[in-house]
């Protein structure tokens, strides 16, 4: 990730010259851009997802700030001794925090073609083993362009004027490549981030830190404190780690509640709940969503005691970014045009905008594979009489 970072900053100071390149502000982003995720829980989205569901809805972004910021911590101390004219550590937090880029360096930190997408692409590619991510990233890297884009229109009475901010654009003779890079994050995002089994394991790891979260393991426990009402300070996150997790559901599994102690038991043992994926009835939506109303229908109560979980929550598009915001203008890829300047590579390439509009999976997690194969039978049933 630095050593990205830094490459994109070389980047920036080759598209605008050593006169207006500001070195400062190219550090603050390099760093912005290695402390970035340092905001994240114990399982990451997952984690941050049950946040959601429990009224602490904070980004891992926004907790990144924080613990940079917090004075209790090494960080403030390190980066202001590193930054002689002092305030690094509010610049490097206001970076990270920032939702609209203000520069240029904004970029390196959250756009397009930003330090922590390449980072993933080429790492996630490897730790899985998938052929997707095989990018010419050297290529793609040489026809960065910087130029301004439009990130707000005007207002609807005509009077305001639009906002540019500068972002990293690529050349004309880049676009197959700019195609190959958004088809290997589409690929990675279907096979590996939306996998039925990840999507499985993440949805009961929030079941049970919701029950958790209900039930308590004990007022000392990390994970219990952090849980519970008032509990989301700076200090509490920062006593959570994967393995403060995983013992909570080794003690949960011996908990009193027996349907918390049975699902700690089959994350740590492995028996996932099974999977029924609407896709299996066909690709026709219509015959999707009329199966879907009859699961609803014919398992409504446990639905709702979520002994069998409903998961909408993934969609995959072009633009997806686990946790984040794929529709904002800075974070979509753009093309120079001879005469219109920078536009978005859906109005340039057919192949793009065809995965443009998200592909969505509804799934269902069955405690009980009875349930499962009941839904799967009464499918076959109706289907009979069609």
């Amino acid at each position: 990730m630095f050593h990205t970072a830094r490459t994109l900053v070389r980047i920036i100071e080759r598209e605008i010259g050593a006169a207006q390149y500001d070195p400062g502000r190219a550090e603050i982003a390099v760093i912005a851009a290695l402390l970035h995720d340092i905001g994240h829980g114990p399982f990451s989205h997952a984690f941050q997802d049950v946040q959601k569901s429990l009224t602490v809805h904070k980004p891992h972004e926004q907790w990144s700030a924080e613990i940079i910021r917090n004075p209790n911590g090494s960080i403030p101390t390190l980066l202001d001794a590193h930054w002689p004219k002092g305030g690094f550590c509010g610049e490097v937090a206001k970076l990270l925090e920032a939702e609209d880029p203000i520069d240029i360096y904004h970029a390196v930190v959250s756009s397009a073609f930003d330090a922590d997408r390449l980072d993933y692409l080429l790492r996630d590619r490897l730790m899985t083993g998938s052929g997707a991510g095989a990018i010419d990233f050297d290529w793609l890297r040489e026809q960065v362009r910087v130029r301004e884009i439009e990130i707000e229109a005007p207002d609807k009475e005509g009077g305001g004027s639009p906002l540019k901010v500068p972002t990293f654009c690529f050349d004309p003779k880049a676009l197959p490549a700019a195609e190959q890079f958004l088809l290997a994050r589409y690929t990675l995002h279907e096979q590996v981030y939306f996998h039925k089994t990840t999507r499985c394991i993440e949805q009961m790891i929030g079941k049970l830190l919701r029950g958790v979260a209900r039930t308590g393991l004990d007022e000392s426990d990390p994970l219990s404190r952090f849980l519970s009402p008032g509990g989301a300070t700076v200090s509490n996150y920062l006593a959570l780690d994967d393995a403060v997790v995983v013992d909570a559901f080794r003690r949960a599994a011996a908990a009193p509640d027996a349907a918390l102690a049975d699902l700690a038991r089959r994350l740590r043992d492995r028996d996932l709940y099974k999977t029924l994926d609407l896709g299996s009835f066909g690709h026709d939506e219509g015959v999707q969503r009329r199966e879907a109303r009859r699961i609803d229908r014919d398992f409504r109560a446990k639905i709702e005691g979520e002994q069998i979980i409903k998961d909408e929550g993934a969609a995959v598009s072009i633009y997806t970014q686990i946790g984040g915001d794929d529709e904002r203008a800075h974070k979509r890829l753009h093309i120079l045009d001879a005469r219109k300047g920078p536009v978005e590579i859906t109005d340039v390439s057919t192949l793009i905008r065809t995965l443009r509009d998200p592909k969505k999976f509804t799934r269902y997690y069955f405690e009980q594979d009875a349930d499962r194969d009941a839904a799967r039978q009464r499918r076959g049933e109706h289907h009979e009489g069609t």
